[in-house]
């Protein structure tokens, strides 16, 4: 199965290029897609993508909301990914090198869920995140993996979108019958930064 990867960026180019694309291509999965959303024009960042293995499509424009959270970039993201699964990674992030596979074998083994999800290590502040059931707290968007086409049974990421989007995102989905396996490994790095 293919899976896409969805990273949203707004001028973030150093840890884009340097942490978040390398992380993505250094997965032990063997067919993933990266698909990079600038949100906004952003002719630098395409010109340093020229020769990096990656998708990279651009909004037309930023949102009016500054602070959107990545949502309408990831959910531009979704109208050119042509994976099978869907997984998320902000720009800052970094995945470990098996977290699309940890995450694309549970969904293979359970045929019957809709969405799935892993543990994150927060580097800054010592701890992890991610549990079951999931919950405010326990799901950011760079664990998650869903079907392609959830989206469309499910709902989009919240426009515009509050600070917890992610959980804004699972819990819309819970509560219109999404099911979800549990993966509980730590697969992704967050980095806590300035505050975020």
């Amino acid at each position: 199965m293919k899976v896409s990867v969805i990273t949203p960026t707004w001028n973030r180019h150093e840890l884009l290029l340097e942490r978040c694309i390398p992380s993505v291509a250094a997965q032990t999965w063997p067919d993933v897609e990266h698909v990079v959303v600038s949100d906004g024009p952003d002719p630098e960042l395409a010109r340093l993508l020229e020769s990096v293995p990656v998708v990279h499509v651009q909004l037309r424009e930023h949102p009016d909301d500054d602070c959107n959270y990545g949502a309408y970039s990831r959910n531009h993201g979704l109208t050119v990914a042509t994976g099978d699964l869907v997984c998320y990674l902000d720009d800052d992030n970094a995945f470990r090198p098996h977290h699309v596979q940890c995450l694309a074998e549970a969904l293979e083994a359970h045929p019957d869920r809709d969405f799935t999800y892993s543990r994150m290590y927060r580097h800054g502040l010592g701890d992890e995140i991610g549990g079951e059931p999931p919950e405010h707290g326990r799901v950011d968007s760079s664990i998650l993996m869903h079907r392609r086409g959830g989206h469309e049974r499910f709902g989009l990421w919240p426009t515009p979108s509050p600070y917890a989007v992610d959980w804004e995102f699972v819990k819309a989905w819970v509560l219109a019958g999404a099911t979800w396996v549990f993966v509980p490994e730590v697969t992704v790095d967050y980095y806590y930064q300035d505050g975020h």
